[in-house]
């Protein structure tokens, strides 16, 4: 071959590989941001009030089959909790990707739009990033929160749709609580699982889906369950999965030993129970038989809307959009059932604070649980991550990618907590809490997660353990300095 021919030959050689790889770039570059190729869709389960208490966790008192096959369809995370155990700011903190601080965040009543004008929203991120935004149910506390920026949405949370005649008439006749008539804490009539709210928004997700798949629009579906949140309402069949006299009651109906006085009256005394609950005394503990009840309502409950979600999970495979949709499941808090006398949330003890928390993604580990400790904040760059959205750079939060793809990963050793005057540092060890009013030093606790995980005795004050409070009330320190800071 000539050297002519051989130079023609070498240089259509680098042309052609030239092409093929400006074909494959441009592609990539296409599919990061052609809003019109396939966007991976994501299914947002809300759950109100559920500790995780159940099989996949490694207890069996409550019959969650449905929530057990979903954390064996991806990864469950074993160490994952809510930066504040109260709704309103635990939602408004997730759905901004911002902490909750001593300002911002800190009460039921708390509004992202309001606290956080400037927050891009989960849902206007993805909104803006060519979504469908649905909410059906109870996302942000308040429904009208960033209310423009869902593509679709309902009235929010329904939480006292009351089907038992009984029920109904005794609302009519009752006192007044704290935010209208007091209520019955459960009933169980003998209804169909569509007659209360949540079997509703079941149904309008599943209806939602088909359209959106017909139309070929890729979906950011938030669904909220009110269930387990009182009242414990839900149709007979639930109430009788479980055997009355069985149930067990908390054996630590007490004030942790040692432990200063605040921890228990920053829990208000159930104050959310006690103020708008019909039958429930205004204070002292509660008497077996109404714990009892109290106990096998929320069971009830959960098993109800544990089917409720594997109908929806169900009508998503039944679609053939599984394969492209991330499925996470998620608690705004836990929830107290007469641990240390408490009932509801609001505090920082790991009843209130513990969440489940998985994550079913196509890409991503499957059948596997991870040690890693998470919180609510990791929620938002988390899913634009396996969206392929840019997160706002202000965000609190750290991407649980790197878990998803290496569970046996820690990427958080530990987790920022808080509630009104608590704030509480948890890692594998030990939960520490401090309290503060108006930056007046109220008082501590600190309890080994090993030798004490129903949190009993209060380990602050022994003298050999000076050392190890002073480390936790650095971290602390440093973590109020962060979080007191202006998000934005």
């Amino acid at each position: 071959m000539s050297t002519l021919n051989f130079n023609k030959l070498a240089i259509f050689t680098l042309f052609l590989v030239f092409t093929i790889t400006s074909c494959k770039n441009t592609k990539s570059e296409k599919s990061a941001s052609n809003p019109t190729l396939k966007k991976q869709n994501i299914l947002f389960i809300s759950i109100d009030d559920f500790r995780p208490k159940i099989s996949a966790y490694g207890e069996t008192k409550m019959i969650t089959p449905n929530i057990d096959k979903l954390a064996s369809e991806g990864l469950q995370f074993n160490n994952a909790y809510t930066n504040i155990a109260v709704c309103g700011a635990s939602r408004a903190s997730i759905m901004t990707g911002i902490r909750p601080s001593e300002k911002r965040f800190n009460d039921f009543s708390s509004r992202a739009s309001v606290d956080e004008p400037n927050a891009v929203s989960l849902n206007q991120i993805f909104k803006e990033n060519g979504y469908e935004t649905i909410s059906y149910g109870k996302i942000y506390h308040h429904s009208d929160d960033f209310e423009e920026h869902w593509s679709e949405k309902d009235n929010g949370q329904i939480q006292s749709d009351f089907q038992d005649p009984i029920s109904i008439e005794r609302i009519k006749n009752a006192e007044r609580g704290e935010y209208g008539k007091k209520q019955p804490t459960f009933e169980y009539p003998d209804v169909d699982d569509y007659a209360y709210n949540d079997g509703k928004i079941t149904k309008n997700a599943i209806h939602k889906m088909n359209l959106l798949k017909e139309e070929n629009k890729p979906f950011f579906m938030a669904v909220g369950y009110v269930s387990p949140h009182l009242p414990f309402i839900q149709p007979k069949k639930y109430w009788d999965l479980y055997d009355h006299d069985a149930i067990q009651l908390a054996d630590n109906v007490y004030q942790p030993h040692n432990s200063p006085d605040i921890a228990i009256e920053a829990q208000h005394n159930s104050a959310e129970m006690r103020k708008n609950y019909l039958d429930i005394p205004s204070e002292g503990q509660l008497d077996d038989d109404l714990a009892r009840n109290l106990i096998h309502g929320y069971y009830a409950s959960v098993s109800y809307m544990d089917v409720l979600i594997g109908e929806l999970v169900k009508g998503l495979d039944d679609l053939g959009l599984r394969e492209n949709t991330t499925i996470i499941l998620w608690s705004d808090h836990g929830y107290f059932l007469g641990e240390h006398g408490f009932w509801c949330k609001h505090s920082t003890f790991n009843e209130a604070v513990k969440i489940p928390f998985i994550i079913s993604s196509p890409q991503y580990a499957k059948n596997k649980t991870t040690q890693s400790f998470t919180e609510l904040v990791d929620v938002y760059p988390t899913l634009c991550d396996i969206a392929n959205i840019k997160a706002p750079s202000y965000i609190h939060g750290k991407s649980l990618i790197p878990v998803l793809e290496d569970p046996s990963r820690i990427l958080k050793k530990e987790v920022y907590t808080r509630y009104k005057q608590g704030e509480a540092i948890i890692d594998k060890d030990y939960s520490y809490t401090e309290f503060y009013e108006d930056e007046k030093y109220l008082g501590n606790m600190l309890y080994d997660n090993h030798k004490d995980s129903k949190q009993n005795t209060d380990i602050s004050k022994l003298p050999n353990n000076d050392k190890l409070v002073e480390k936790y009330r650095e971290k602390l320190k440093i973590m109020r300095t962060k979080v007191n800071k202006d998000a934005i």
